[in-house]
């Protein structure tokens, strides 16, 4: 699988290094799975896969946040786009209390942890959603991306089967935290 979704790419012109920035920049995949991609399968070192990654969750950042106003509204015009947006507001609305409680910082936060649906696409979902300054969303969301970013980069240093292992424990470590706190806000 892993050669089939290489070919695809090498297909459309993108290979080598450039590969993992643009992976970087899917939603769903991000940095989370474009570092242990770059590591694992293309052999890279961490620290190239991290620099890598960051530069496509970076650049993806500035569409996301400066222009996700823009395309909701042109989404709005089709009844398909409008059960869409409809769908990712319901889902950011229950996921995003940390986000709606504090704000640029909950949002730094949402990012920073490396679960999955956390990453830049939901996080500009999330400062949409919570009308969040785009200056402050767009730093929250660069600085999480970083924390996230190094985060899965220890866990790839210590190979597919203890990076794997650590980043489970870690995640519902994470997880049950959250929902403590999550719980306390909402009292």
């Amino acid at each position: 699988m892993t050669e089939s979704i290489i070919e695809f790419f090498r297909s459309l012109g993108i290979n080598g290094k450039l590969l993992i920035p643009v992976i970087a920049a899917m939603p769903v995949i991000e940095l989370r799975g474009a570092i242990p991609f770059a590591v694992w399968v293309m052999k890279y070192s961490v620290l190239e896969s991290l620099m890598l990654s960051l530069v496509g969750n970076w650049l993806i950042t500035v569409p996301l946040v400066f222009f996700f106003d823009f395309l909701a509204g042109r989404l709005k015009k089709y009844e398909f786009g409008e059960k869409l947006l409809e769908k990712l507001y319901e889902r950011g609305r229950k996921r995003g209390e940390l986000v709606r409680v504090y704000k640029s910082l909950g949002l730094f936060l949402f990012v920073a942890i490396p679960l999955p649906g956390t990453g830049a696409w939901t996080g500009a979902l999330m400062a949409f959603l919570f009308n969040i300054r785009k200056r402050y969303s767009f730093l929250s969301i660069l600085a999480g991306v970083t924390v996230a970013g190094i985060i899965v980069s220890l866990f790839v240093s210590l190979g597919p089967l203890y990076g794997t292992i650590t980043g489970i424990l870690f995640i519902a470590g994470i997880s049950r935290i959250l929902l403590i706190m999550l719980r306390k806000v909402s009292r």
